[in-house]
């Protein structure tokens, strides 16, 4: 923005006032107040002030941000960022996800978001944009994005261990070691985190193979970081990183539903358990004061298996991913004109096998491979001191070639899908900084979303689904104030969406000719969403800081493909109207840290149609924390959930549903070298 320092290197962090957060996310390094996209930030200190041990319970903190219930991804501003397919049809067609979710540089597959555990021990930051990604990120990030960056090598030694126990059956340790190979060149970090604990729920198991009340994960990553000398403005970084984890598809609970049973095995759920082993290798160097380029490889092997009732969902899937990135960065000293220009490829390569003969279909396998490619560009200009112009434009191309079979016909059904889709992707953002430290502007999009394919399960034939556009258009105010103690963000949103991907009512012509009327994946043509983020924050001192966020969120399908359709003119699921988060730390002596948080959302419903009786009620739950520092060690106890809240998450029916984690009490140790 226009009050970035000219003589920054282009993946430098601007220089800032102390508080400012720098994200990456967009492809360069910006302050909050310098980002027009609506982004919340969970630092080190944050993650651990919120007792979180994973992604979405960090997720529960952002305002216009509804976690998922095991089975699917979040929903950001309402737009559910599973994609159209979940459980049984995502696995026959091959998902299309509305956010991507990047660590550490890999776009990680569908089933490490959906079906597996994203652990937050040493991790630096999590970056959560809920404006959409398109243009920066390309396939699977209408929605938005949500960035993982773990903590980088230090040429100081470092170590530091931590064990917990808890309730709910939870036993974790973690560790880690940071230090220098070679002085000043070489580099690296490793560390370790493992957790067991169980279901909150008593669900009766009937499934073989695996145990439906376990809920445990474990990683192991090692970072290599390596800047040569001989090669001044170089920099290497290489993860290596292996993790595994098993819980059930999702925490069934039937009525009366504070009872957490589910008395009878259900037909339904099942039990993931994946393994990733993954590598990525970043490249960063400057070719001279105003040039510099970055390089971003990354591999992925997942080995993903479903457990389930005999013939009801026994699913293996080998996965292999592939991605690289190039971008340069253009930035003279002193020029009001700043260029980034760059390339992006990814591959994903699945075979799929699976057994629904307990559905009268059979068994059978199913190879996938998606392609990607993008090309992007930006340029950012300063007309005058106070006033940057940014543009961007991407082209994007993205493939899908399925093919497979599973039982015979006529139950069984074949699949052969080919798709191609592409779109000219243009983003213009306009920001003034009115003020010292404040600034306001407007910015305008276009995002998409490829289509895909799944199965019919009434017509026992392929279901394609095309392309879903939108236009996003954004007012921001941004604010930072009292030597970087304080600061404000606002974001006013409006997305247009075209071809929106959503199940739809479709007339369809039965053997002899009757019409029947059925719900199928396909695109409705008409769709937005609406509303307005805040968040504050206030540092006192060095001993106490405030933050609050607020969301406003109205949706609705506004154009159906029939005019009978139960969707016409109803809110998306999953999407309450109002949501709210609210934090205090507070050190009040040397050794002692207090923290709190507050979260709320309002209802919402669990079904497109906004059936009365799926709703689930608004519900305000506390957490929190208490640590006493002796030497170099912290005792610690944490209350997740403080007073116990019993509230549901998701309603599949009157009598059968999901529900948020009763009180968690836990302590632990934690200790630095």
């Amino acid at each position: 923005m226009a009050d970035a320092p000219s003589d920054t290197t282009a993946l430098d962090p601007p220089r800032r006032p102390a508080g400012e957060i720098i994200v990456t996310g967009e492809r360069v390094p910006r302050t909050i107040r310098q980002t027009p996209s609506s982004v919340v930030v969970i630092d080190e200190a944050a993650i651990e002030a919120a007792s979180a041990d994973r992604l979405d319970q960090v997720l529960d903190l952002v305002p216009n941000v509804q976690a998922g219930s095991g089975e699917e991804g979040a929903a950001i501003r309402g737009q559910d960022s599973t994609g159209l397919l979940r459980n049984l049809f995502a696995f026959l067609g091959g998902t299309r996800p509305r956010v991507t979710v990047q660590i550490d540089g890999r776009p990680v597959t569908y089933y490490e978001y959906v079906a597996s555990s994203a652990p937050l021990w040493d991790v630096e930051r999590v970056e959560v944009w809920r404006s959409p990604q398109t243009t920066t990120q390309g396939r699977n990030s209408v929605a938005g994005a949500i960035f993982i960056e773990t903590a980088d090598p230090a040429f100081e030694w470092e170590g530091k261990g931590r064990a917990i126990i808890g309730g709910i059956g939870t036993r974790q340790v973690s560790a880690l070691v940071s230090g220098p190979v070679v002085a000043d060149q070489v580099a690296l970090r490793v560390s370790g985190d493992l957790r067991l604990g169980r279901m909150a729920s008593d669900m009766a198991d009937g499934i073989a193979g695996a145990d439906i009340d376990r809920d445990d994960y474990g990683i192991l990553r090692a970072k290599l970081l390596f800047t040569p000398t001989a090669l001044p403005g170089t920099r290497i970084e290489t993860s290596f990183v292996h993790t595994e984890s098993q819980a059930p598809q999702f925490e069934a609970v039937r009525i009366p539903f504070e009872e957490r049973r589910d008395p009878v095995p259900e037909r339904t759920n099942g039990i993931h358990r994946v393994n990733v082993d993954s590598v990525t290798a970043r490249l960063h160097h400057e070719a001279g004061a105003a040039l510099a380029g970055d390089v971003t490889l990354s591999f992925g092997d997942a080995q993903v298996r479903r457990f389930g009732l005999p013939g009801l969902g026994q699913t293996h899937v080998d996965s292999h991913d592939y991605s690289v990135e190039g971008i340069l960065h253009w930035q003279p000293r002193d020029a009001s004109l700043s260029l980034l220009a760059g390339i992006n490829h990814i591959t994903t390569r699945q075979v799929q096998t699976i057994d629904i003969t307990g559905l009268g279909v059979g068994a059978g396998q199913f190879r996938d491979r998606q392609a990607s490619l993008g090309l992007f560009g930006e340029a950012t200009w300063r007309p005058a001191e106070r006033i940057a112009i940014t543009g961007g434009l991407r082209y994007q191309t993205d493939r899908q070639q399925r093919a497979g079979l599973v039982g015979t016909p006529p139950a069984g059904f074949a699949l052969d899908y080919d798709g191609r889709f592409d779109g000219w992707l243009p983003k213009l953002s306009l920001a003034v900084d009115i003020a010292p430290g404040t600034t306001v502007g407007a910015m305008i999009q276009r995002a998409y979303n490829p289509g895909g394919t799944s199965i019919s399960l009434v017509r026992r034939a392929q279901d394609d689904f095309g392309q879903e556009t939108l236009w996003n258009r954004e007012l921001f105010a941004r604010s930072t104030f009292a030597g970087g103690r304080g600061i404000v963000a606002v974001n006013l949103f409006r997305s247009s969406i075209r071809d929106a991907q959503r199940q739809q009512l479709v007339q369809i012509q039965l053997p002899g000719g009757t019409p029947f009327f059925a719900p199928e994946f396909e695109n409705a043509p008409r769709a937005r969403t609406q509303g307005f983020e805040l968040e504050a924050g206030y540092r006192f001192g060095e001993r106490l800081s405030l933050r609050g966020a607020f969301g406003l969120l109205g949706t609705r399908v506004l154009e159906t493909l029939l005019p009978l359709d139960p969707t016409l003119g109803r809110q998306f699921q999953r999407s309450p109207r109002v949501s709210a988060a609210a934090s205090a730390d507070w050190q009040p002596v040397q050794p002692v840290r207090l923290s709190a948080t507050i979260r709320h959302h309002g209802a919402y419903f669990s079904d497109d149609a906004n059936t009365p009786a799926l709703v689930v009620p608004s519900a305000t739950v506390v957490d929190a924390r208490g640590s006493w520092a002796i030497g170099r060690a912290n005792v610690f106890a944490y209350a997740r959930n403080l007073f116990d809240r019993f509230h549901m998450t998701y309603l599949f029916d009157l009598r059968f549903g999901t529900a948020a984690d009763p009180r968690e009490l836990g302590i632990g140790i934690e200790a630095r070298i």
